[in-house]
């Protein structure tokens, strides 16, 4: 290290100050330098290049001390938003006192390329005979992302106080809190109430004992120490006399003091009281009535709580019901149990009151019948909630009832079967409560089988009632018992011989006073003819309506006053008018006023032969005018039925399709024309370009072989001549594609000469003979270029056609004519071609594309079946100045 000299550094001013190093401590200073702990580092002020750095900088910073003093201050140092600095910025880091610079925050980049928060003091220097400054880090980032946690820490400290003083101060209860000189710190808003105090200020800091009267509270004294000192949570209630109030305190104890949360129960408390009393008053009265009155709980099997003595009158003691929880449900009758459970269970729940009526057994073992009122009482204490009920036994009233229902019932059962026997049918009865059904013997006569005994009917009527009758059967059995109206139903049921028959059945519940269907009385009668008359009907109706309506052509019928009786959405669509319009109209008022009106029974036939058909002209409801035809025919004398077809669309279709063929055909030669340029245009490019590219290859790779064949080491030889046989192959494909692109001859000597070197050059299956005929005086005879172009190609398809897909064993070419006209046919012997086929086969082009060719020169063309076997395609030109 070479002693450092006075050279203030340029552009510093006077503020600046220069150190140096004294020469006799250079080694003291170094030591000192490298030893400390913190990362120290000196740059230099012109070019701000590292020219010194410390172990504790390498070590904290990541870089080899070789990369640390190829580093710029720049690129270390960033502001504290993370953005690089300038030269500029870093010459005015300030100066403070004693000429060192101020420290200052920033932070810097380490090798892994992550931030660290750094404060920075430096001086200037002389160092190596050059302005530089030295530089002492030290890391404050641990301490800055320390105290950012405080500060959050601080913030929600504060935002929860907030939150709890204001939770505190919203509940219901009165809060308040003391330390353990039981001294007030804290009361809410509900304890400043209970308390009677108006502000905090009055209680806060005052000895609890100070403000209320102990002698009173002696109890809550007692409380609030034992707390203190066994720090255990007390919950008690006190009496207050001064106030004459009841409160419930829940002490919670700290070593700072107590928590104190109270409520005002005095309300409650004397609820309580009062309901005391009232329940000694009426257990009194219970004891004394002659009915049951209880108290059970409220989940089954609802155990008895309390039973008031007349449970005696039924032989049981009190302690019997008592000691056995399923005491009163074991007494019930079994087929009152699960209904009376149900009932109660869907009471209680609801809260509601419910009275029900059921049957107990008595110690003795009989049925007695109970009318039972209770419904839910919620306690006063918190406890559960429980039954209250009253039950009054009721059998003898029970019994009279059913005396005279029963007398009643044989009465109007009587009366019910001499109404229905007199309306006629067969005559049933049905006894619910017995399950017995009376059917009279001409029910089962005409089924033709023999009656079922009343108690075994169930198994027979199933199995007789056709299966999708049965849901319709019982549908209505229960609309009649729910809503008890008079039913009647048609059900399919299978008599003797194994058919179908339909059976009308109509009758009449009776119920009793509880509701239940007691009897049940009604008639069938055998309604299959007339079941059968109305199906064909509707089936011919349905027909009928069915045709009528979906005609594509408009149907009306009209009358003999030529008004309109009905007509077809058809009609309704062509004439414009919807139906409540169109019906009634008179036929004369549609027709076009420029025509006369002609009348209808000019135009009909016989009555099942149609009649002659004519056009009209008909106003629609928008004011356009409509042509139609018109076919009439008479359906009887008083009405006919026209048949009205628009011709109008047809006609427009007509003309669209001559258009659309014209227009197609104009494409279709735009295209062909299309295609033959581009085509010659690839067949020039592929001659001129490609295939002369391959020929001059070819030719020096067969000058080279000729001229050092012998001195070519062996392994450049061989492939040399592999190159020379794919050079000659790829000028043969060149020509065979040149030959597809343009026939060879076609443009230069005709269609005659093209054809004849088209079938000699293209070799030719096995067994498969090709002929050309040529009309005399036709071998020169050339047509326009574009006719002798489209029946070459016909030419070319049709023969392939029948090589590829007849399988043909001969195929004749023959070409006749003159200078007007062309006629090219191509006939095989081969399989032929099915005549669903000769438009063209799903998927394949070939049909078409001649078909196509032929139109585009104005040809006809045509695909017929040779009668020996095989197939003839057709190409017949004619000049269009003939």
């Amino acid at each position: 290290m070479q002693k450092p000299e006075d050279h203030p550094p340029p552009n510093r001013g006077d503020a600046s100050l220069t150190r140096d190093v004294d020469g006799g401590s250079e080694t003291q200073y170094q030591l000192l330098f490298n030893a400390n702990p913190q990362p120290m580092w000196v740059f230099d002020h012109a070019s701000k290049r590292m020219m010194a750095v410390n172990t504790a900088a390498v070590a904290r910073y990541g870089y080899s001390r070789e990369e640390f003093l190829r580093l710029t201050i720049l690129d270390i140092r960033r502001t504290l938003q993370g953005q690089r600095l300038t030269e500029k910025q870093i010459d005015q880091d300030p100066i403070g006192v004693q000429g060192l610079r101020v420290t200052t925050r920033w932070q810097h980049v380490l090798k892994d390329g992550s931030l660290i928060e750094v404060d920075i003091t430096s001086s200037d220097l002389t160092w190596e005979g050059r302005p530089a400054r030295l530089v002492v880090v030290n890391e404050v980032t641990e301490r800055v992302a320390l105290q950012r946690q405080v500060a959050h820490a601080q913030r929600e400290t504060s935002a929860a106080r907030e939150l709890l003083d204001h939770v505190i101060n919203r509940v219901g209860d009165a809060i308040f809190a003391l330390d353990r000189d039981l001294r007030f710190t804290y009361v809410n808003a509900s304890a400043l109430r209970l308390l009677r105090r108006e502000r905090a200020e009055q209680l806060v800091g005052r000895y609890v004992w100070d403000e209320y009267d102990r002698d009173h509270a002696r109890a809550v004294h007692n409380a609030y120490a034992n707390a203190l000192r066994t720090q255990q949570v007390e919950v008690f209630e006190s009496f207050y006399a001064p106030w004459d109030t009841w409160h419930e305190f829940r002490v919670f104890p700290s070593p700072e003091g107590l928590s104190i949360f109270c409520t005002d129960i005095t309300e409650r408390k004397r609820f309580e009281l009062l309901l005391l009393d009232r329940e000694r008053e009426f257990r009194l009265m219970a004891e004394q009535m002659p009915a049951l009155i209880y108290r059970a709980g409220l989940e089954p099997p609802y155990p008895v709580l309390y039973v008031s003595p007349y449970i005696r009158a039924l032989g049981y003691s009190v302690m019997e019901w008592l000691s056995v929880p399923q005491a009163w449900s074991n007494a019930l009758h079994p087929d009152d149990r699960e209904r009376v459970m149900r009932a109660l269970s869907s009471a209680y729940r609801k809260g509601t009151e419910h009275q029900i009526e059921y049957r107990l057994r008595d110690a003795q073992g009989q049925w007695r019948h109970f009318r039972d009122r209770s419904r839910r009482i919620r306690s006063a204490d918190g406890n559960a909630a429980y039954l209250q009920g009253i039950a009054l036994d009721v059998t003898d009233l029970v019994e009279s009832q059913r005396a005279l229902r029963s007398s009643e019932a044989s009465l109007r059962r009587s009366e019910q079967r001499y109404r229905l026997a007199a309306a006629g049918g067969q005559v049933w009865d049905w006894d619910l409560e017995t399950d017995q059904l009376n059917l009279s013997p001409d029910f089962w006569a005409q089924l033709g089988s023999g009656p079922v005994p009343a108690t075994d009917y169930r198994d027979r009527l199933l199995a007789m009632i056709h299966p999708e009758d049965l849901v319709l059967h019982r549908n209505a059995m229960r609309r009649h018992l729910r809503d008890r109206k008079p039913f009647a139903m048609e059900v399919r049921v299978r008599d003797g011989r194994g058919a179908w028959r339909w059976l009308h059945i109509q009758g009449q519940a009776q119920w009793d006073d509880a509701g239940r269907a007691i009897f049940m009385a009604g008639t069938t009668n055998d309604i299959t003819t007339r079941k059968r008359a109305e199906a064909a009907l509707r089936e011919a109706e349905a027909y009928r309506r069915n045709l009528f309506e979906h005609l594509a052509d408009g149907v009306l019928l009209i009358d003999q006053h030529n008004h309109i009786l009905d007509a077809n959405p058809q009609s309704m669509q062509m004439l414009g008018y919807p139906a409540e319009s169109l019906l009634g109209m008179s036929l004369s008022s549609l027709m076009d006023e420029q025509k006369p009106a002609i009348h209808l029974d000019t135009l009909l036939g016989h009555e099942n032969v149609p009649g002659k058909l004519v056009e009209w002209n008909l106003a629609r409801q928008d004011g356009s005018r409509l042509t139609v035809e018109v076919r009439a025919r008479a359906l009887d004398d008083r009405r006919y039925i026209a048949v009205l077809r628009d011709v109008a669309d047809r006609r427009a279709a007509e003309t669209a399709l001559l258009t659309y063929q014209f227009e197609l055909s104009e494409l279709n030669q735009r295209l062909m024309m299309q295609e033959r340029a581009t085509t010659q245009r690839v067949a020039q490019a592929l001659h001129d370009n490609l295939g002369q590219s391959l020929a001059v290859a070819r030719l020096h790779l067969d000058e080279l072989l000729i001229t050092s064949g012998n001195t070519l080491p062996p392994a450049l030889a061989e492939p040399c001549l592999r190159l020379a046989r794919v050079l000659a192959q790829a000028v043969l494909d060149v020509r065979d594609m040149l030959a597809d692109l343009r026939p060879p001859l076609l443009e230069e000597q005709g269609l005659a000469a093209a054809l004849d070197n088209d079938i000699r050059g293209t070799p030719s299956p096995v067994g498969t003979d090709m002929l050309l005929e040529v009309a005399d005086g036709l071998d020169r005879q050339r047509w326009p270029n574009d006719v002798e172009y489209g029946a070459f190609m016909v030419a070319r398809e049709a023969i392939a056609n029948a090589r590829l897909h007849a399988h043909a064993s001969l195929i004749r070419v023959l070409l006749d004519g003159d200078a007007r006209r062309l006629h090219l046919d191509v006939i095989d012997d081969g399989s032929g071609i099915p005549p669903d086929m000769w438009q063209g086969r799903p998927g394949h082009l070939g049909m078409v594309g001649m078909r196509e060719r032929a139109i585009s020169i104005g040809a006809r063309f045509s695909i017929t079946a040779e009668p020996g076997g095989g197939t003839r395609v057709c190409l017949n030109w004619t000049s269009s100045n003939t």
